[in-house]
C-alpha cells in the first residue's frame, strides 16, 4: 500500500478561507506550518504513536493547494507507517525475546531443579529451547493475524478523517 494520500473538494465559498480553516483545524491538533503563502500551505504533524490519537495525525506531511474553486489536500502517510511497522515487528520480537529468555533461564533453573544439565525432564537439550520458543510464541500466535486488520482499520481511519478535514474546510458559512 502507498504512504500518500490525495483528495480534492470544490468549495462553495472563497477557497483562501477553506485553506485557512483547514490550517486551523490542523494547528489546533499538533501539525506546525513549514510554507505558507496565498494559495498554498504545507504542514508537519507530529506523527500518530497510538489508535487512540487523532486519525489526522497518520499524516506526517500535509500538503493543501488553493485554486479558484477548489482545495486539494496531498498528504504523506508517515505516522499510519510507523503503526504498521510496530504492529509487524513488536509482537514477533516480543515472542522471540521471551523464548529465548525462557529457553536459557528456564532450561539452566529447571535442568538444576530436576538434575539434568538443560532443560526439564520431558525436552532436554534441543527439545526444551523448541518447546520454550513455541510456548512464548503461542500469546503472541493472534497478533501476526490481527495485526494486518489493526493496520487497515489506522490507514482507513486516516484516509477518512483527511477527507472529512477537507470536506468540512470547503463548506461555505463561519464555523459553529
Amino acid at each position: 500500500m502507498s504512504d500518500d494520500f490525495e483528495v480534492e473538494a470544490q468549495t462553495t465559498g472563497d477557497a483562501q478561507q477553506a485553506l485557512s480553516r483547514a490550517i486551523l483545524v490542523l494547528k489546533t491538533v499538533g501539525f506546525r506550518i513549514v510554507a505558507c503563502d496565498d494559495r498554498n500551505a504545507e504542514l508537519q504533524g507530529p506523527g500518530l504513536n497510538s489508535t487512540k490519537q487523532n486519525p489526522l495525525l497518520g499524516a506526517t506531511t500535509i500538503h493543501l493547494r488553493c485554486t479558484e474553486r477548489t482545495l486539494r489536500l496531498t498528504a504523506k502517510l508517515g505516522g499510519v507507517a510507523t503503526m504498521q511497522r510496530f504492529l509487524t515487528w513488536f509482537p514477533l520480537i516480543l515472542g522471540l525475546s521471551l523464548g529465548t529468555i525462557f529457553a536459557i533461564a528456564g532450561g539452566f533453573g529447571f535442568g538444576r531443579a530436576a538434575g539434568i544439565p538443560f532443560g526439564v525432564p520431558w525436552a532436554q537439550g534441543f527439545r526444551w529451547i523448541l518447546a520454550a520458543y513455541a510456548m512464548a510464541l503461542m500469546p503472541v500466535a493472534p497478533w501476526l493475524l490481527l495485526s494486518p486488520w489493526l493496520i487497515r482499520v489506522i490507514r482507513k481511519r486516516t484516509n477518512s478523517a483527511l477527507e472529512t478535514l477537507l470536506q468540512n474546510a470547503v463548506m461555505r458559512g463561519k464555523l459553529p
